[in-house]
């Protein structure tokens, strides 16, 4: 029997209320999470602990697995509550299409610490705005613009690759891999330009730390990545807006005499040579009506974020997977002696785009563990996914590492496995890391790891530059390999590709090969 005169003297009139009133709100909570039509869509506990959600148990499984359990646990449309944020998963390819088209929906990134790292500038979901800005940043990242940029990703690749020969190796690919994708982002594609009273080594720093709350658990507590996240992006943007003054002063008065015509602007400085990634980034602002200092600033973050994830994750899983396969390794090695012979000994742009077999090996790499589970749609009308509604003003998304799992030329249509054979590199290595099925004539269907349709993601060329540039520069000269070769299988992965500690080297092998490849 319960002693109540105890607990009063323990806790008093006002925290026997208190705890009276907590318990009910607790048994309230629980009646309406249980009542809810749609908690069949989802396991309880995440309803009950939002803020956690579905991160732990993915951190403990990976992206591919977790989600083919979902459905088939709950078919083709689920719930997943990640980084404090539901959303639904749609694995119905038909049924999804129209909000992916901007038709009943438009694109958004919900989640709380990238909104409180990003600011409020959604361009991409923007309609009228979106269509010029995408072309202006299409011109500036096409066969011509890669073109221009090469010479300087080179630069960065042999900085980097003269660093790894001095060590043997990569003390930590995940190490390495951070380091390079910061290097492009922010010496390439953000083409940041500091004065002498900047630190650039500091500069990077501060970015890094930026970068490492943008999907960070949304607690801004003392000493948590968030908070010290923010506190990063406040020094940051302080030192920008004194560094980008003159460019944007200059931009402004060009908007302004436009008539803030973005398309104008664009054509006009795509005419005359001065069109920059970084300008495009920052028009896009402009366009929906933050051309601040302070938004300019923020542009250039957006471009390190945009440009420094992709590579990174793009980088160290393609490396990853490729250090796992001597076989894939060979291959790419022999189309390299053919490059050699045709365009010579020289890393050239012309050298970097006809590499067939190593462009199947990335988009193989991205297929088996995508650098991006793609972005989410915010629906402006209700959804039919099946006999399930998915209500308007939710969150719906074409999850990447699901739909590959689905692929309609490669799955068998079981369901009586862990995980289809094709996704499976952990117990089938050999069959689902096979980039000659990119060069037949059943390719798979399903490719979503840079986005779709209008909203492809523009800098995926980019990007396949960047990776191919590395890999032909390493592969021509050395064998790779993981000294710890079960690292993939004891990293985790939420939000990213993370490996445990220690277990990430990478050894480069000396090959024996012509002087001319050398």
């Amino acid at each position: 029997m319960v002693d109540i005169s105890a607990i009063q003297a323990a806790l008093g009139d006002q925290g026997v209320w208190a705890a009276v009133a907590t318990l009910a709100a607790g048994v309230l909570l629980l009646v309406l999470v249980l009542s809810r039509k749609q908690s069949r869509l989802c396991p309880l506990y995440t309803e009950l602990l939002p803020v956690i959600g579905d991160s732990i148990e993915l951190s403990l499984s990976d992206s591919a697995t977790f989600m083919f359990k979902r459905y088939k646990q709950y078919g083709s449309v689920f719930r997943v509550t990640l980084a404090g944020t539901p959303a639904y998963v749609v694995a119905d390819y038909e049924a999804i299409r129209k909000p992916y088209r901007d038709e009943g929906g438009f694109p958004e990134t919900p989640f709380s610490a990238f909104k409180a790292l990003m600011g409020d500038y959604n361009v991409t979901g923007n309609k009228a705005v979106h269509g010029p800005w995408r072309k202006a940043f299409l011109q500036a990242l096409g066969s011509g613009g890669l073109q221009r940029l090469f010479p300087r990703v080179l630069a960065v690749m042999e900085g980097h690759l003269a660093e790894w020969e001095r060590y043997g190796g990569m003390p930590s690919l995940y190490a390495s891999a951070r380091r390079m994708g910061l290097d492009l982002s922010i010496d390439v594609v953000a083409d940041v330009e500091l004065s002498e009273r900047v630190d650039r080594v500091w500069f990077k720093k501060e970015a890094a730390t930026w970068l490492d709350g943008i999907f960070a658990i949304p607690i801004n507590l003392p000493g948590t990545p968030l908070a010290k996240a923010l506190a990063a992006k406040q020094r940051i943007v302080a030192v920008l807006e004194a560094e980008v003054a003159a460019v944007h002063d200059k931009l402004r008065g060009e908007w302004e005499a436009s008539g803030h015509n973005l398309g104008a602007v664009a054509e006009a400085r795509t005419a005359a040579g001065s069109m920059r990634l970084s300008t495009v980034t920052q028009l896009g602002l402009f366009g929906i009506g933050h051309s601040e200092l302070r938004d300019s600033a923020m542009s250039v973050l957006h471009s390190v974020m945009a440009a420094g994830d992709t590579t990174r994750w793009t980088l160290f899983n393609t490396w990853a997977l490729l250090a796992m396969s001597p076989r894939v390794q060979e291959e790419c090695f022999k189309e390299q002696q053919k490059v050699i012979a045709e365009y010579g000994p020289e890393m050239s742009w012309q050298a970097v785009s006809n590499v067939p077999y190593m462009d199947a090996v990335l988009k193989e790499a991205m297929r088996l563990l995508p650098a991006s589970a793609g972005g989410l749609r915010k629906l402006t009308e209700d959804l039919a996914v099946g006999d399930v509604v998915v209500p308007k003003g939710s969150y719906v998304w074409l999850y990447a590492h699901m739909m590959h799992c689905l692929d309609p030329v490669l799955w068998d249509g079981r369901t009586d496995y862990d995980l289809p054979p094709h996704m499976d590199w952990r117990n089938n290595f050999e069959e689902a890391f096979k980039p000659e099925r990119w060069l037949g004539d059943a390719k798979p269907k399903y490719y979503f790891t840079f986005g779709s349709g209008t909203h492809l993601c523009a800098g995926q060329q980019l990007a396949y530059m960047e990776v191919k540039t590395m890999l032909s520069m390493v592969l021509r000269r050395y064998r790779v390999r993981l000294d710890n070769p079960r690292m993939l299988h004891t990293a985790r992965f939420f939000p990213f590709t993370i490996p445990a500690p220690g277990t990430d080297r990478v050894i480069l092998e000396p090959r024996a090969v012509p002087s001319a490849a050398a």
